[in-house]
C-alpha cells in the first residue's frame, strides 16, 4: 500500500502548545497510515532560516501572534513567491481575525484552546487538497544528497543497472533503487509502459502502439502488453477532468 508523505511546519511561540500540536498530528498520521516529518519553530525568522537552507513544507500551521512577525504577515510573504502552495492553516486565539486568511488563501482557522477533533477533521481536508493537487512529495537519496522532488513534476522515470533517472521538470535526478519501490508512492496519474519506465500521464500528448510520446517531445517506449492498460490509463485521467 502506497505510503503518503507530508512535510509539516508548526510556527508557534508557545513550546507546549507546539508540542501539543504535533502530538495530535502524529495520532493524525498514524491512525491515517501517512508518514509526517513535522518540525517546530518559535518564530517566522527561524522558519524563514530552515525554508533558506532549503527545506520545504507542505503544510504550514501558522500561530496569528507571535512576537516579531505574525502568522499572517509570514504568510503574505511567502504568498509572493509560493502562490497556493503550501496549504496555510492559522492558529489563533482570536476568531475576529479569521477574515486576514482570505488573502492568502488560508485553509482554515483552528481557535485555541484547539480540539483534536476539528483538527483532525481540517488535517483530512489537507492531506486530501494535497493527494488532489499531485502535492505529495518523494524524498530521495542521490549523489546530491537528499532531494525533495514533487510527484506532480516527474515526466517520467526509466529504470537502469540497478539505478533511476527520475525526469523531473526542472533537472534529472539519480538514486539507486528498484522500479517497483518507487513506483509504490508514486500517485494514480503514473502508468508503467514498459518494464523500465513509468510515465505521468499529466505530460501525455500522444500515445501509439509502440511509443509514448510527451508535451516535451520526448519519446519512452510502449510494450504491446501495456498498451491496452496505457490507454485506459489516459481514458480515465481525461475523463476525470484532472488538470494539465
Amino acid at each position: 500500500m502506497e505510503t503518503m508523505e507530508i512535510h509539516i511546519a508548526i510556527v508557534e511561540d508557545e513550546e507546549d502548545h507546539a508540542h501539543y500540536i504535533k502530538s495530535i498530528a502524529d495520532k493524525w498520521a498514524a491512525q491515517n497510515r501517512i508518514k509526517i516529518h513535522a518540525d517546530m519553530f518559535e518564530s517566522a525568522e527561524n522558519f524563514k532560516s530552515a525554508q533558506g537552507e532549503g527545506k520545504e513544507f507542505d503544510i504550514l500551521l501558522l500561530d496569528v501572534q507571535m512576537g516579531g512577525q505574525n502568522g499572517i504577515e509570514l504568510a503574505r510573504e511567502l504568498r509572493k513567491t509560493d502562490d497556493n502552495k503550501p496549504i496555510i492553516i492559522f492558529i489563533t486565539a482570536m476568531a475576529d481575525l479569521m477574515s486576514e486568511g482570505f488573502e492568502v488563501s488560508a485553509l482554515h482557522y483552528l481557535v485555541k484552546p484547539i480540539d483534536a477533533n476539528k483538527f483532525c477533521e481540517v488535517l483530512d481536508r489537507a492531506q486530501k487538497s494535497l493527494t488532489q493537487s499531485g502535492g505529495s512529495a518523494l524524498f530521495l537519496q542521490t549523489d546530491e544528497g537528499n532531494v525533495r522532488i514533487a510527484s506532480d513534476e516527474v515526466m517520467y522515470v526509466e529504470s537502469f543497472d540497478h539505478f533511476l533517472e527520475i525526469n523531473a521538470l526542472s533537472k534529472k535526478h539519480t538514486v539507486k533503487m528498484p522500479l517497483y519501490e518507487l513506483e509504490s508512492t508514486l500517485g494514480g496519474n503514473f502508468v508503467r509502459s514498459h518494464r523500465c519506465y513509468i510515465v505521468n500521464l499529466k505530460y501525455v500528448k500522444k500515445i501509439t502502439k509502440t511509443e509514448i510520446t510527451l508535451d516535451s517531445n520526448e519519446v519512452v517506449p510502449l510494450s504491446r502488453r501495456l498498451y491496452t492498460e496505457a490507454n485506459r490509463a489516459m481514458a480515465k485521467y481525461i475523463k476525470e477532468g484532472k488538470n494539465r
